[in-house]
């Protein structure tokens, strides 16, 4: 029954998420208006902003206008739904369990708003960063040291890349988001969490724009970086035990 409750509640959360992701990089309030159709504008009556449940029931389309809605709906529900699950599988209802889905929920949103806009936003990315950092003094998998180094290395390394570009190739080898982003990262999980997103979220962009690389050859590409940094960092974290042991260190 527990597992079935955290299931929910990470739906319901999904929806919200769901809002984040429309609403902020169009600079529009959360609160007002309430959800309505991009299509035809027409309000959306709780019983059709049920999570999941109204997508299938409604078939993937608007009520009033017949217009199809993105999967991004439904999939971001159930992605919620199933990080609260993992998260309270693997560490508990503890502040590491909540600390940890909200984390992955954060970078969620600010992947598929990165995706799509080329933004992230510091409205998640900053408050993020300061709740890690207090965050640590209740925690278990991370001391407050630990989460003070992981904040400032992530700040500084990928700070000194964003720099060397700037000053010396004239161009933006990796956007000052991206940094924040990494602080936020290294707050959360430490050293540990800023080199596995680096490494994992630069193989995986580079796999990512390796057909394009191909088609053009042309070497200067430019992707949204936070998905990758953000699936660097989950990979990271979920495989954590194999890849320390894979490195000789456990």
């Amino acid at each position: 029954m527990d597992y079935l409750v955290v299931f929910l509640l990470g739906l319901v959360l999904g929806s919200f998420y769901n809002v984040l992701i429309y609403r902020l990089p169009r600079n529009v309030s959360l609160l007002f208006p309430s959800s309505r159709c991009p299509r035809c504008g027409k309000g959306i009556r709780w019983y059709d902003n049920v999570p999941l449940l109204s997508y299938l029931l409604l078939r993937g389309r608007c009520r009033h206008c017949g217009g199809r809605i993105s999967l991004q709906y439904p999939l971001v529900e159930l992605a919620s739904g199933l990080l609260a699950l993992y998260s309270y599988h693997s560490w508990g209802a503890g502040a590491d369990g909540l600390v940890l889905y909200l984390f992955f929920s954060s970078l969620l949103v600010l992947s598929l708003i990165d995706l799509r806009f080329f933004i992230i936003p510091d409205v998640i990315t900053l408050p993020g960063l300061v709740a890690g950092l207090v965050a640590s003094f209740f925690r278990e998998g991370i001391t407050p040291p630990q989460s003070f180094l992981g904040a400032g290395a992530g700040f500084l390394i990928p700070l000194l890349i964003y720099l060397y570009y700037v000053k010396f190739r004239k161009m933006e080898g990796l956007g000052f988001g991206d940094v924040k982003l990494l602080a936020f990262i290294g707050s959360v999980t430490g050293l540990y969490g800023v080199f596995t997103s680096l490494f994992l979220g630069s193989l995986l962009g580079l796999l990512f724009a390796l057909p394009s690389i191909l088609r053009s050859r042309n070497v200067q590409f430019v992707i949204p970086f936070g998905p990758f940094l953000s699936l660097g960092c989950f990979l990271g974290v979920v495989f954590r035990d194999r890849i320390l042991s894979l490195l000789g260190f456990a």
